[in-house]
């Protein structure tokens, strides 16, 4: 009888040593590994979209913020300013032009000049512009070629007379932010901190001498006929713009910018709160809306830009 200290033998060598080489270090089988990766891709599948959703209501809230600390910053400027706000660029989304596209004549013509809520920075929005920009808004990145550090150099070197000066009557190479400013204003006058009075007649008009040849959102107000009520619901020429609380500043929704949030828009209104618009059945978004011609308006069913406004402007 063998010890009982010692394995079994088999043939005068131990079960042990009798094992294939290797076989207590043995891997996993191919269904094991199979059963496992099934396993992590049904996680994944499962967990990205909350994933998502909640990386998409953190750019959300950091817009919004964006938007209350630039309403902090309109507050004081127009108290600064005789309720005076900074004037419109020709392009909503500027925070630079060339002073040629406000009407300027040489040799003031070729400088830089801030517009729209280029003019907080800095003293009403602190040091960084950072709050110029929507994280959803790619059209509009931080870092991109029209993007901050575009800004700053704009910002640092205005005068055609700076060595390190930038040709401003190139306006590609101009600097824009996520944000659409005061879209019923004609560029080069300024909104008012007035409540309902923000857009008086003398900013959104330009006083053609023939109707054809006015402001087109001033024609938009006066246009007869109904709009399809199947975009936004029905817009009766007498309510268009009356609003005893107006859309100031707004996420991109035309012109090939969108800051766009889990089908929804942060908006600023004219009493400078801010909040979360829905865009409903995605309507906004899906419409690809084109940008703001001054010298055209192609009737009221075309005029979707200032229907989208009023309708922000319902929904404060």
């Amino acid at each position: 009888m063998s010890d009982q200290g010692t394995p079994p033998t088999r043939g005068g060598r131990s079960a042990l040593a009798a094992r294939p080489r290797g076989s207590m270090y043995a891997g996993f089988t191919l269904i094991e590994i199979l059963v496992v990766v099934g396993i992590i891709a049904l996680l994944i599948a499962v967990l990205l979209p909350s994933l998502r959703r909640a990386r998409e209501q953190a750019w959300a809230a950091l817009c919004l913020a964006n938007l209350k600390q630039q309403g902090v910053g309109f507050a004081a400027y127009g108290g600064d300013h005789k309720a005076y706000l900074p004037w419109v660029g020709s392009f909503r989304y500027s925070l630079m032009e060339g002073k040629y596209y406000l009407g300027f004549q040489p040799p003031e013509s070729h400088d830089w000049a801030a517009v729209n809520g280029g003019l907080l920075y800095p003293r009403y929005v602190g040091s960084t512009p950072e709050v110029f920009y929507c994280p959803n808004n790619k059209a509009a990145d931080i870092n991109g070629p029209n993007g901050k550090a575009t800004f700053l150099q704009r910002y640092r070197h205005p005068k055609h007379t700076d060595p390190q000066y930038q040709n401003s009557h190139n306006f590609p190479i101009s600097p824009f932010g996520a944000y659409g400013y005061a879209i019923p204003a004609v560029e080069g006058k300024n909104p008012r901190d007035a409540g309902s009075r923000m857009y008086p007649e003398e900013v959104i008009r330009n006083f053609a001498p023939v109707p054809a040849a006015e402001y087109p959102y001033w024609r938009y107000l006066h246009d007869p006929a109904e709009p399809d009520p199947s975009f936004l619901g029905p817009f009766p020429q007498a309510s268009r713009g009356r609003h005893a609380v107006h859309a100031f500043v707004s996420d991109g929704f035309f012109g090939g910018y969108q800051g766009y949030h889990l089908q929804s828009y942060n908006v600023l209104y004219s009493d400078f709160h801010a909040r979360r618009v829905v865009d409903p059945g995605g309507r906004i978004g899906t419409a690809q809306l084109g940008p703001i011609r001054p010298w055209q308006y192609p009737g009221i069913n075309d005029a979707k830009v200032y229907l989208v406004w009023d309708y922000f402007s319902r929904n404060h």
